[in-house]
């Protein structure tokens, strides 16, 4: 076990060094002090030192294990952490850690299926219990089946696998298909609800050409063999062109669909954008839908997601951008400075609160057009009171497409991950405070962040570069491209209730290479984030 408080092993070497200093200098002073006077100076030093240094987090580390492809964190609870990888002859490999880091139980989990047909989708917790997910392709009876093994929390098996749902395949192996061309693949998608007591299970059924959408929804109870809910019900959406962002089941049995819906030419009015996002509620009971339109006058929706909040709630939450129509074209900004949140009553789909509101204080600093970055949703904390914390970040895709003398085409693509922000909302939908991290990550290879909120104070961790440490505007901050390797750290950023920042460099990889990927990091509860650095697994812990 590697323990780190905040990297108070490095610091203490430093204090170490800074008294050595003060002594070594400070000689002659030192020779006419008498014992007592000079233990009360160096215990003064150090007291101011390690109370300067003093952090709000643990970071500990497991050992080192060897391991073919990166882990997986599947997730756990305040007493044990599980993660899962491949072992030899791809098998599926689960490892149990205590709080303390320790690896307590390797397993393999056994299937009972033919290992060369069945897929592994991915593990969830479902109550008091951990659900592996498989798939298996049959393809004499032409369908795909989706089986759940349950284990408990010591990875031992629970009863046989069950079959959670079917659907047809074609005889190439594809998705789900009809015999008039409709083809889908959307096919063991599943969802959990907040408490960990359901499990949607849904698909697109097929249907004719110009018939509706059609999608089953399967909903069982935590024990995975009462179904709550089993219909298939038409999405009442009459546009041609849609996909489907998010799907989302709440405590009470409800289903939300999240469809982002491209106009016709025609249904295009002036100053709005030619797509909206439709969310639409199916009621648990009967499945009837009552829908909601999120489309602005003169603004495009740049991000939009939907969480679920307290009290039983759902939060409907984004960024708009301006649209901006010239004589030949139109064109979107990239600067997304209006924020709106709608809350729904799950128990009744009725709206509680609804805001639009600038916030420019995003944007202080004056760019270039083509540095402009919008804001994504990243997390939306809920708090009993009513009121909202946001997390967001700048992310943005730059696609070029480039073609030499020769005819010859060249595809570059341009990643960007820049500022944080972070916004307090009150019950009322008032903007209490915005709070803005300067960023600046361009095609890194160990981009974006990870947050949590934990006794009033929003906690974001990100690497960057060391030198960034004390770095506050936009233009101070380096930019950080691929990997920086030494040069770079592990930074936290904690946001006061009141929006006040601090930033600190927990540690820097040139003082220990351990480098945590923060894509596939995972918030366990709400002081526990899992830090991934492949053959290494450790938890970064709130006070």
């Amino acid at each position: 076990m590697h323990r780190l408080r905040n990297g108070k092993i490095v610091k203490t070497f430093f204090i170490r060094i800074f008294v050595f200093l003060f002594l070594y200098k400070n000689k002659k002073y030192m020779k006419n002090m008498n014992k007592i006077s000079l233990f009360s100076t160096l215990l003064l030093v150090l007291l101011c030192l390690n109370n300067s240094f003093a952090q709000q987090a643990d970071v500990v580390w497991g050992e080192k294990i060897k391991t073919k492809r990166m882990a997986g964190i599947i997730g756990g609870n305040e007493k044990n952490y599980y993660t899962t990888h491949y072992g030899k002859d791809k098998q599926l490999v689960f490892r149990k850690y205590n709080q303390s880091m320790k690896l307590e139980k390797e397993q393999i989990i056994p299937f009972e299926l033919d290992e060369k047909r069945y897929s592994y989708n991915k593990t969830i917790f479902l109550k008091d219990k951990i659900v592996h997910l498989i798939s298996e392709r049959k393809k004499k009876e032409k369908k795909t089946y989706l089986y759940a093994s349950t284990t408990d929390l010591n990875l031992n098996v629970i009863g046989k696998t069950l079959i959670l749902d079917e659907g047809q395949v074609n005889s190439s192996g594809g998705g789900l298909f009809s015999v008039q061309g409709y083809n889908s693949n959307v096919f063991g998608i599943t969802a959990i609800s907040p408490d960990s007591t359901k499990l949607l299970v849904y698909k697109e059924k097929p249907t004719k050409r110009n018939e509706p959408t059609k999608m089953g929804f399967k909903v069982y109870d935590s024990d995975l063999t009462t179904l709550l809910f089993n219909k298939d019900v038409d999405l009442p959406i009459k546009d041609k062109n849609f996909s489907v962002s998010e799907i989302e089941i709440d405590n009470y049995g409800n289903i939300y669909v999240l469809a982002l819906i491209y106009k016709e030419s025609k249904e295009v009015k002036k100053g709005q954008s030619d797509n909206y996002y439709k969310l639409i509620a199916f009621e648990k009971g009967s499945g009837k839908p009552k829908q909601f339109d999120f489309d602005f006058q003169g603004d495009e929706i740049m991000t939009i997601e939907i969480e679920h909040g307290a009290n039983n709630t759902l939060v409907c939450t984004g960024f708009l951008s301006d649209i901006k129509r010239g004589l030949l074209s139109t064109s979107t900004s990239n600067i997304s400075d209006e924020f709106f949140i709608t809350n729904i009553d799950c128990s009744n789909f009725s709206i509680l609160s609804k805001i639009r509101t600038k916030v420019t204080e995003l944007y202080p600093e004056r760019k270039k057009r083509e540095d402009y970055v919008p804001y994504v949703i990243r997390n939306v904390y809920s708090k009993p009171d009513g009121s909202y914390t946001v997390v967001a970040e700048q992310y943005k895709l730059e696609i070029r497409t480039f073609t030499d003398s020769r005819g010859r085409t060249r595809t570059t693509y341009r990643y960007f991950y820049c500022d944080i922000a972070c916004m307090n909302v009150d019950a009322a939908g008032k903007l209490k405070s915005i709070s803005k991290i300067p960023k600046y990550q361009l095609n890194a290879d160990n981009p974006s962040i990870q947050s949590t909120y934990y006794n009033g104070n929003v906690y974001i961790i990100y690497e960057d570069l060391s030198k960034n440490a004390q770095a506050n505007t936009d233009k101070e901050i380096k930019r950080s491209s691929g990997s920086g390797g030494s040069r770079d750290g592990l930074f936290l950023i904690t946001v006061s209730p009141d929006g006040q920042v601090k930033k600190d460099l927990v540690y820097g990889y040139k003082q220990t290479k351990i480098q945590p990927y923060i894509m596939f990091s995972k918030k366990i509860t709400s002081n526990i984030i899992l830090l991934n650095a492949k053959d290494q697994i450790g938890k970064i812990e709130f006070k």
